[in-house]
């Protein structure tokens, strides 16, 4: 995980421009996001404090994610379903604040039963944004473009980079709910799971490979193939 985001974060650096919130957003989401995996460097009891408290980093950049997402495809959405996208990741932020208390207590040998009534709960407050957002950039690049996805992707490799690492962060999603469910549950005991962080990985590579606006993005790509066929 590191490995990744520290690429992706150097990547970052040299394409953003300067004072682009946008760009900054998401240079901070990789940022604060791969700290936990240094706890692979400490034993006990310094390994439960640093895994529990990176945690903390880990979820505010997923969170960090959802409001980005939102960024790049707001000049797409109507005002009323802009407010209730952003304004829904407001009204999720406690179960958020119980989750990092829970991870804490869990790995620190406290209370080792929240954790485990909460970390199944975690997709359905992580992850809705994410699936909604590839949806609707789905719809958005048939609509708005004009163009088959195939058009789009040959103008532009770097939406068919985007559009990969989309469907694999939802298919490693998807693995997590299988983990947190129990059908994994022999293999890969609770909060070991590695998928949900995976999928954080290739979430933040959709944000690293068009650091721009969706619109910005497609607008361009829009431009390329009226040049090409003047």
């Amino acid at each position: 995980v590191i490995g990744g985001l520290v690429i992706m974060a150097g990547i970052t650096v040299a394409n953003m421009k300067k004072g682009v919130l946008l760009h900054k957003l998401i240079l901070l989401e990789l940022v604060i996001g791969g700290w936990q995996s240094f706890n692979l460097f400490w034993q006990r009891p310094i390994y439960g404090w640093w895994l529990s408290t990176a945690a903390v980093g880990l979820h505010i950049s997923t969170q960090l994610h959802s409001v980005i997402a939102w960024m790049k495809l707001r000049p797409f959405l109507t005002p009323r379903s802009s407010a209730i996208f952003i304004g829904t990741v407001a009204l999720v932020q406690p179960y958020w604040i119980l989750e990092i208390y829970a991870t804490f207590v869990y790995f620190n040998n406290t209370n080792e039963v929240l954790f485990t009534k909460t970390r199944p709960l975690e997709v359905l407050f992580r992850d809705p944004w994410w699936v909604a957002s590839c949806a609707k950039l789905l719809w958005v690049i048939k609509m708005y473009c004009e163009m088959t996805l195939r058009e789009v992707v040959t103008i532009s490799p770097r939406f068919a980079v985007m559009l990969v690492a989309m469907f694999l962060s939802i298919a490693f999603v998807i693995l997590d709910i299988l983990s947190v469910t129990g059908v994994f549950s022999d293999a890969l005991p609770v909060g070991v799971n590695p998928f949900w962080k995976l999928a954080l990985v290739f979430k933040c590579c959709t944000d690293t490979v068009i650091l721009d606006d969706f619109k910005t993005a497609l607008d361009k790509i829009r431009m390329y193939k009226k040049l090409g066929m003047g």
